[in-house]
């Protein structure tokens, strides 16, 4: 019979025996992943030895590479010896039990009982156990310090420029995989990996903010992965928002509109329905030239919205909660907008704005009055000045925050105003060419921690 390390060394075989035939094949880590339909961090892990994911993987990852199911085959070896050496173990356990008991003479307490002896645990080796019970405490402070960082972390996004932000969580995600080395109880373990996936979204959002799409691609996925481990729908919900938003950024309209009804599916009664509804999927459906589907989204994000309590509070754009007032307006505002359809767009508008000013949230503030511009060269009686009044104010708004969700909305502005001739608008593109100077030279990776 195979022994645990026999067992343990074949799988790390496995994996290294995959990393060789994947670079080989000229497949990258993320190239690779996608084509297996499995995060990156899955296919770095399993290689390394770190994971070990069942057969379907194997069978996906022999498709891709051609193997002629080898991986697979091997898998289905390793996974008997396992199950060999569980059968023989079971088989041994009542057996070890019975030796390690110890025998109590117990008093009889009633005639009945006799004077006899009974084969009892200890009571030490009851309290052993049931003090391992009480062994995750350490665990315990170490989840709420997580929990507190990542909350304030969403709290400061938007507020604190995307670089700053990096810098403090990517310390953050490095101790979740410390952390999971660990030997937490499953509702910890639970938690732990909850934690890993809103600071992998979180990062996938920075990393969108820095242009570095790949990265932030790789984190949102990631995300997914871990809550899909952690098996918290709501977590999943939050996590395909996130992924939703990085490929509508991207320009994939499409992903972005399938990870939003999929975020939708898993979400329930979840409060994440709303931001996957008018974030994710109206706008995506938007760009897609679905009107009715944009209407229909709108209307059932409202009503959703209807089910909590009017607050004036500003949601944060990542909440763990649901979306705002302001939120929900300013993103149909900017579905109607990709439409070409301003009817309603400027009370929207004006509700986000308002909101957005009172919060001194850069980002929203640039966004909405951008949407706002463009409303204004789109009206009846268009206003050219105006708008480019209210785009400079956007570009200076967030001149240190340089977001590329508001150079974006900057360009799509452009775009809008070339019929005019307006000095003010040259203004604008030349604010917006000397602001995106610095993301044309900027690496794909975000830059190290301190």
């Amino acid at each position: 019979m195979a022994t645990s390390d026999e067992i343990r060394n074949a799988r790390r075989a496995l994996g290294r025996r995959l990393a060789q035939l994947r670079k080989a094949a000229g497949h990258t880590q993320h190239g690779f992943a996608q084509l297996v339909q499995y995060g990156r961090s899955s296919v770095a892990n399993t290689e390394t030895g770190h994971q070990y994911p069942d057969q379907a993987f194997w069978a996906r990852c022999d498709a891709v590479l051609q193997t002629g199911g080898a991986l697979a085959t091997e898998y289905d070896r390793i996974a008997g010896m396992g199950r060999r050496r569980h059968r023989m173990t079971a088989t041994q356990e009542p057996t070890r039990i019975l030796r390690q008991a110890m025998p109590i003479h117990s008093a009889p307490s009633t005639p009945e009982a006799g004077n006899r002896d009974v084969l009892w645990e200890h009571e030490d080796n009851i309290d052993a156990r049931r003090l391992g019970l009480k062994s995750g405490t350490d665990d315990d402070a170490r989840l709420a310090y997580l929990d507190n960082e990542i909350r304030q972390a969403i709290a400061d996004n938007e507020r604190l420029t995307p670089a700053i932000l990096v810098a403090r969580l990517r310390p953050l995600r490095a101790y979740v995989d410390q952390l999971m080395w660990g030997r937490q109880h499953p509702p910890q373990r639970a938690r732990l990996y909850t934690a890993g996936a809103h600071l992998s979204g979180l990062l996938g959002a920075l990393a969108l903010d820095l242009r570095a799409y790949r990265v932030a691609h790789a984190y949102a996925a990631e995300a997914f992965d871990l809550a899909d481990a952690a098996q918290q729908p709501d977590v999943q919900a939050w996590a395909r928002a996130t992924q939703s938003l990085v490929a509508f950024y991207s320009g994939d309209y499409h992903d972005a509109l399938a990870y939003a009804q999929d975020g939708l599916r898993r979400a329930g009664t979840s409060p994440h329905r709303i931001r996957l509804a008018v974030n994710g999927q109206a706008r995506a459906l938007a760009h897609l030239g679905d009107r009715y589907g944009v209407d229909r989204t709108v209307e059932s994000a409202f009503t959703m919205l209807s089910d909590y309590p009017a607050d004036s509070t500003v949601s944060a754009s990542l909440t763990l909660g649901p979306y705002c007032q302001a939120r929900t307006a300013a993103n149909a505002a900017t579905a109607y907008l990709a439409l070409g359809r301003t009817a309603g767009v400027t009370d929207h508008l004006t509700t986000a704005i308002t909101a957005f000013d009172a919060a001194g949230l850069a980002g929203p503030r640039a966004l909405s009055r951008l949407d706002l511009a463009t409303t204004q060269l789109h009206a009846d009686n268009p206003d050219p000045e105006r708008a480019a009044t209210l785009a400079v104010e956007a570009l200076t708004l967030t001149a240190e925050q340089r977001f590329e969700s508001v150079h974006q909305r900057a360009r799509q502005f452009l775009t809008a105003a070339q019929p005019f001739a307006h000095p003010q608008l040259r203004h604008v593109a030349d604010l917006l060419a000397d602001r995106t100077q610095v993301g044309t030279t900027a690496p794909s990776a975000l830059p190290s921690p301190p």
